[in-house]
């Protein structure tokens, strides 16, 4: 006989199965052991009666379940998901984010927003997460200034309320 597996994980209920099956009869206890290491190691299925095979039945799917759950292990466990994108942000000059901000005729200081970022190395949010898109950042920047100019129109210069 040729060794198919090393082994397989032997669960709680397959006891349990033999013992409804054997009523504490220790030579058929052996038997069906028997009859699941031979499937489990040997890949042969050995079961002869017919309570023998409706027992093999109902354990038969377990045990191959156990059998290619070692063998993903064998191989690194859960295969490797596929994989994204790197991130290709390519850090803007001063001269691009002039240009940008130019075009979009926004009122953004681009020499402000550059040195931020760089300050911060090109992240954002509390998590630090890489920036992705310099150009969406300028228009997060726009909102920011349009709002705070909007509440600067309610206070005069000593913070008083109109």
């Amino acid at each position: 006989m040729q060794v198919q597996n090393d082994g397989f994980k032997m669960w709680s209920n397959y006891l349990e199965a033999i013992d409804s099956y054997t009523n504490g009869d220790d030579k058929q206890f052996g038997r069906f052991m028997r009859i699941l290491c031979y499937y489990g190691i040997y890949g042969e299925e050995i079961a002869e009666t017919d309570i023998e095979k409706l027992f093999f039945t109902g354990v038969k799917s377990s045990i191959n379940a156990s059998i290619q759950n070692i063998k993903n292990g064998m191989l690194g466990g859960r295969g490797k998901t596929a994989t994204t994108e790197p991130n290709t942000f390519k850090r803007p000059s001063l001269e691009e984010i002039k240009a940008y901000i130019e075009e979009r005729k926004s009122s953004v200081d681009p020499e402000a927003f550059y040195d931020y970022y760089t300050k911060i190395g090109w992240v954002y949010g509390k998590n630090k997460l890489p920036i992705k898109n310099w150009k969406s950042c300028v228009s997060t920047w726009e909102r920011n200034n349009k709002n705070n100019s909007d509440t600067n129109i309610l206070h005069n210069t000593e913070g008083e309320s109109l």
